[in-house]
């Protein structure tokens, strides 16, 4: 009877069964793709919707998957590992395989910019700054709201013709490609504007990056970015400096 037991409460349930399915069919359909109804999956496994409704609760606190309210849920991309350094973004979303392409939500002469971004571009009372919005993708699926800030001395040519394809790469072709900052992280969560430009929900947490940085000495950049957590896997290259305490490193060449 004992052994009988132990052969009962290791036998697979419903809900670890309805689980595993449907990791199966989250690699089956790929990044992207949109799960069949919870009805649809409950009468082809038979199975009660709020098992399949279990299930899909599960796979979505992993990350595998993604609820956008009134469309349905998604199979999640797997997590991109962003190094957290200076650096072409879009350089970062092709090292994870995925093409990547940004979308430009505004661009503006903004003669009122945040405290913070005066103060770091020595921006003169008056003064104003290029402010350029953008939504950045990869493989069509939104993975961070950019708001950036350039001295208007340097970037005016933005506001007119065509959005450069990397930003980064504008500076560097005027010889003022960033070589200095630094970059403070923030959990959070969205607000409807983000919520709405990333597909997440109000529930979904995110993560703001703030980089301030400079060329040569010359502050050129300040850059706020919003990223949905569940898409990510920050990391930090570090080495010892010289008071002791751990800094950035350098990139490797």
């Amino acid at each position: 009877m004992a052994g009988q037991s132990e052969v009962e409460e290791t036998r697979p349930t419903k809900q670890s069964q309805a689980i595993s399915r449907l990791r199966a069919l989250a690699d089956t359909l790929g990044s992207g793709a949109m799960l069949p109804t919870e009805r649809a999956l409950a009468e082809e496994w038979s199975v009660a919707r709020m098992t399949v409704r279990g299930a899909i609760a599960v796979l979505t606190r992993e990350g595998r998957l993604r609820a956008e309210q009134g469309r349905g849920t998604f199979v999640q991309p797997p997590a991109i590992a962003l190094r957290v350094r200076l650096g072409s973004f879009a350089d970062e979303v092709k090292r994870a395989q995925l093409n990547p392409t940004t979308r430009t939500l505004g661009r503006a002469l903004d003669d009122a910019p945040p405290e913070a971004v005066r103060v770091h571009l020595r921006l003169r009372a008056g003064a104003a700054a290029v402010r350029l919005d953008r939504l950045r993708l990869g493989d069509g699926n939104p993975l961070a709201l950019e708001r950036v800030w350039l001295p208007a001395r340097l970037a005016r040519p933005l506001l007119k013709g065509e959005p450069p394809a990397s930003l980064y790469g504008w500076l560097r072709d005027r010889g003022q490609l960033p070589d200095a900052g630094e970059e403070s992280v923030v959990v959070g969560f969205p607000t409807a504007s983000e919520q709405r430009h990333l597909a997440i929900s109000s529930a979904s947490p995110i993560v703001r990056l703030t980089r301030r940085a400079t060329a040569a000495g010359i502050p050129v950049e300040y850059a706020e970015a919003v990223l949905p957590a569940d898409r990510y896997e920050l990391w930090f290259p570090l080495a010892a400096g010289p008071d002791g305490r751990l800094a950035a490193a350098p990139e490797a060449r």
